[in-house]
């Protein structure tokens, strides 16, 4: 399977607890794999909610700049940084740029809340 992230719908993410937040579903298991590998795009001065799940999240920085804050601990993120977030953290992402800070989000397909 290859397919370019032009070719994949961006869905805007609504709520009171984020702003400025899109999303891909680049690989999922529909194509096969036993795990979703999105891209997150966060506008200037957007930001994701401050939350936590049941799985981990592998995230990859491809442009922009930006924080994300693991367990109240902030930690700046650049083009090429790597986070890894462990189950039950609570995590959020914010844009502190004048670019999109775009990222790249693994997470497994079989998560305990499923």
């Amino acid at each position: 399977m290859v397919r370019h992230t032009d070719e994949v719908p961006i869905i805007t993410l609504e709520g009171d607890d984020l702003k400025d937040v899109k999303k891909q579903v680049l690989v999922s298991p529909e194509d096969g794999f036993n795990g979703f590998l999105r891209m997150f795009i966060v506008e200037k001065g957007g930001y994701t909610p401050y939350h936590k799940h049941n799985w981990y999240h592998l995230n990859y920085v491809v442009e922009g700049e930006g924080v994300v804050v693991i367990e109240d601990v902030e930690y700046k993120l650049k083009r090429g940084s790597v986070a890894y977030i462990p189950p039950q953290m609570m995590h959020s992402f914010r844009n502190t740029s004048d670019k999109n800070l775009r990222f790249l989000c693994l997470i497994p397909e079989e998560r305990p809340d499923n």
